[in-house]
């Protein structure tokens, strides 16, 4: 249950999105003048930034601090048949080896990323083919506060992706593991690597990964929540 601090922070962003759904992302650059910038954000950066007026971050704090909110955008795809899916598996922060080994689940970091999360969800792709960014469509949005039933699932994905990193085979994770949680490979090509646990008190060289939110999550706990009407 959303705390009233957290209703008075989100009322006015839920408000813009309410205001944009239906809205294609070259609509939304006109309206906010943006039409004859040299626009290089993606849409993220867009709507994030520009649409709600918030400073995208990559670090450990949350976008919206003082209620503990990330903010996550969702690109959907609309198949021939009609089905609606999420696009892609979305990150959720990137993993730190070492730090994951030595964490527990009850004050890791990436727990916290999970706990609130404000969702925009916008179309991308349409019968099998990726739109043009100024058609992307907003769709509508979605306020994400696991329940204990679902955290337990991300406990274990994480344990086992944890378990992995202790026993020195970090460069073994796959995004084929856990059920909501995948520990995604990040990086130019298979040279981009970082420090990772050999298991016996040293040190590896492993791909960069990230925790991503797979798409059976996002398939199953976000757009069945979400008004489809506009695609």
């Amino acid at each position: 249950m959303l705390s009233s601090k957290a209703i008075e922070v989100l009322s006015p962003l839920f408000e813009i999105i309410k205001n944009s759904k239906g809205k294609t992302i070259k609509q939304i650059k006109q309206e906010l003048n943006l039409e004859r910038e040299n626009m290089k954000k993606g849409a993220s950066g867009l709507i994030v930034e520009n649409l709600l007026g918030i400073k995208n971050n990559n670090n450990a704090d949350a976008d919206l601090p003082e209620i503990g909110c990330e903010i996550k955008v969702l690109p959907l795809q609309k198949n021939k048949d009609g089905q609606i899916k999420a696009k892609e598996p979305t990150q959720i922060q990137m993993i730190n080896y070492f730090e994951v080994a030595n964490e527990k689940w009850e004050t890791a970091k990436v727990r916290k990323k999970i706990n609130l999360t404000f969702w925009i969800v916008y179309l991308a792709k349409e019968n099998s083919k990726s739109l043009h960014q100024d058609d992307y469509k907003i769709v509508d949005y979605f306020i994400d506060h696991p329940s204990e039933d679902k955290i337990v699932i991300f406990k274990k994905d994480w344990e086992e992706i944890q378990k992995f990193i202790i026993n020195g085979l970090s460069d073994k994770l796959s995004c084929s593991m856990g059920t909501y949680l995948e520990p995604k490979t990040k990086g130019a090509n298979n040279l981009d690597k970082t420090d990772a646990p050999d298991g016996n008190g040293g040190k590896i060289r492993a791909r960069r990964r990230a925790f991503y939110y797979k798409k059976n999550y996002t398939n199953t706990q976000i757009i069945p929540n979400i008004d489809i009407s506009k695609i």
